[in-house]
């Protein structure tokens, strides 16, 4: 999942949810190698949520499904299009999952990000600014956000030349994958709801 998707899991997991574990849903894209134990308790429950959702999303069948619908070409690439797609999709269908607007979501979860910056490295202190001042975990909703999020997935892995074609294919398959979205996405959340109720706060 990408950014949206891991403020919003643990906000819909557990009700009340510490504005912690949004920040590490975050976190849990900067930061690598084990969990620091120094991380304050719901900031280091939410960064381990983070990898769990991540684990179990990259076994799930509807997942795996979104990604066979890329040709073999683009495979390789396709689990981390299919993050940056759901993003989208989750704006799309917000109110599906959240009761509250998407951008007053998306505010709430910027000052949680903003209060743990100083966890941050440099690189996710720049792009936390650059995401809060253009708001851009709303802007997802917007087709063409979604597609220079999966230029910038393609440009960083030195992959630019598949652009065209990933293009063509994901507006292609853009329903097939709304499909399977709208399918395993709410199954992502219950199984994060179990993990932090069996491991969490």
């Amino acid at each position: 999942m990408n950014f949206l998707a891991h403020c919003l899991i643990p906000d819909r997991a557990q009700s009340g949810a510490h504005p912690d574990l949004i920040a590490g849903g975050f976190l849990g894209d900067f930061l690598k190698g084990p969990v620091p134990d120094t991380l304050p308790g719901a900031l280091h429950t939410g960064v381990r949520l983070h990898r769990r959702i991540d684990a179990y999303s990259n076994l799930h069948p509807g997942i795996r499904e979104s990604c066979r619908r890329f040709p073999e070409p683009l495979r390789r690439l396709a689990p981390v299009f299919v993050d940056v797609i759901a993003d989208h999709l989750l704006a799309r269908h917000w109110q599906r999952f959240h009761p509250s607007p998407l951008e007053a979501f998306t505010a709430r979860a910027y000052r949680a990000i903003e209060a743990r910056r100083d966890q941050l490295p440099a690189d996710g202190q720049r792009f936390l600014e650059y995401m809060s001042d253009h708001d851009l975990l709303a802007r997802y909703r917007d087709p063409a956000t979604m597609h220079r999020a999966l230029q910038s997935v393609t440009r960083r892995l030195g992959r630019s030349h598949l652009d065209g074609d990933m293009a063509v294919v994901v507006d292609a398959e853009l329903a097939g994958l709304e499909a399977d979205f709208l399918s395993y996405f709410p199954d992502l959340i219950s199984h994060a709801a179990g993990w932090l109720e069996a491991h969490g706060q």
